[in-house]
């Protein structure tokens, strides 16, 4: 496998339980993860898509490569053993639901010597299965939007058991095929349900149709452990990139108690342990919110989470390793932060006039310019990859910002497909 930053030996620390090989991307969520890792004392070597990939220009990480093979190959398995026997690791961190899975299939190959950051077969495939959590939702009387697959909704009950405008999403994840070719596709009448059944057709028992619900993407980042919730911090998502429906580009940090608690008794009935990001929709003005996902990783805006207050990869770590270490500490509510590329998109977005989802309207081009210089300014909003004491990842995410500018889509965590 390439080396893209060679070992720092200074850097390396004598007790191999404290070494981490993280399986990070290229973004900021991953360079984050290094930044925790390390600041708390561990170890990182650290598994980039790239060269250009943010965590192998920090400071933080003692060494950085690239694979040759990906998720599925058949080399896979065989190169993360070759790195950890080489760099003589104590565990495993992935940070995208891509190398969750693959990892998960070979777990023999490393624990117990090697622990894997990775929740089990069995939880995995529940986590990433929608049916198995709207089931799981309406037992518990937790809040969700009415849906079924596409293909019941076109084939038993004719497109008309669900009211407009819905939303359409890829139902069990980790599938070899059958993923929707976006995050969430929306329907605003009979016309534009039956194109996309048109187009989803040869996998319509992958499509989860729901009846879509106005507010916000709120995203709970959460540490269960031993059955209970040690640590929590949950932001709403301002902006997104595609504006329709994507990752978040600029967050702010919050606290809503009542999706919270529904969190944790969603995750407690799961039998959930380590970290999770599960997603709500979020009404503002009536308080009302209903379940969306679980995501089985770090959440996208981890840089935010973190920087209030929450060290989600160091106490993940410490929950295996020294238990008896963990701490609390404050969440800081109002925290934002941004994704400079991201963002950067978005406005030319909104200039654009790009689809939005139902129900929104585009910024004026004017207030749409004022939004994006007003939050770069530091003091008002925190940039995702800029740190005074680690500043080359920024201006390595600048040069893709360039490179990127007018992309209609932008990758958060490092997924492996391209």
């Amino acid at each position: 496998m390439p080396c893209v930053k060679p070992v720092n030996s200074a850097l390396i620390d004598p007790d191999r339980r404290r070494r981490v090989l993280a399986i990070v991307g290229d973004t900021q969520v991953g360079l984050w993860v290094v930044r925790s890792l390390v600041r708390g004392g561990l170890t990182v070597h650290a598994i980039v898509n790239s060269a250009q990939g943010q965590s192998a220009h920090s400071r933080y990480s003692a060494s950085a490569w690239t694979l040759v093979h990906r998720p599925g190959q058949a080399g896979f398995a065989d190169e993360i053993e070759q790195l950890v026997r080489q760099l003589d690791v104590g565990s495993i961190l992935p940070v995208s639901e891509g190398y969750h899975n693959a990892l998960i299939g070979v777990r023999e190959r490393f624990e117990p010597e090697v622990h894997l950051f990775s929740p089990s077969r069995e939880l995995f495939d529940k986590a990433t299965d929608k049916d198995c959590l709207q089931q799981l939702c309406a037992e518990l009387g937790i809040p969700v939007a009415k849906g079924m697959c596409l293909d019941e909704l076109m084939t038993q009950h004719g497109g008309e058991s669900l009211c407009f405008p819905l939303v359409l999403r890829t139902r069990r994840q980790n599938i070899d095929a059958g993923k929707v070719p976006l995050k969430a596709a929306y329907a605003r009448d009979r016309a534009e349900l039956d194109r996309w059944y048109d187009q989803f057709r040869d996998f319509a028992d992958n499509v989860l149709v729901q009846e879509y619900h106005p507010g916000a993407e709120e995203h709970v980042q959460i540490l269960m452990h031993n059955g209970q919730p040690f640590a929590t911090g949950d932001y709403i998502g301002e902006h997104h990139m595609p504006l329709a429906g994507g990752v978040t580009t600029q967050r702010i940090s919050c606290h809503h108690q009542p999706v919270i608690d529904d969190t944790v008794r969603l995750l407690q009935a799961l039998g959930w342990q380590g970290i999770a990001g599960v997603q709500f929709h979020y009404d503002p003005s009536s308080g009302q919110y209903i379940f969306l996902e679980i995501n089985p990783r770090f959440s996208g805006g981890l840089p935010t989470v973190i920087m209030a207050g929450f060290d989600a990869p160091f106490l993940l770590w410490q929950s295996h390793f020294e238990p008896e270490k963990m701490k609390k500490s404050f969440y800081q509510i109002g925290l934002r932060s941004r994704i400079l590329g991201g963002e950067a998109n978005w406005l030319l977005g909104q200039l654009r006039r790009d689809l939005l989802p139902p129900g929104q309207k585009h910024l004026h081009p004017l207030k749409a310019i004022g939004s994006f210089v007003w939050h770069s300014l530091p003091w008002i909003t925190r940039d995702d990859s800029f740190q005074l004491t680690d500043p080359k990842p920024f201006w390595v995410d600048f040069g893709q910002m360039l490179r990127k500018l007018g992309a209609r889509g932008h990758d958060i965590i490092g997924h492996p497909e391209k």
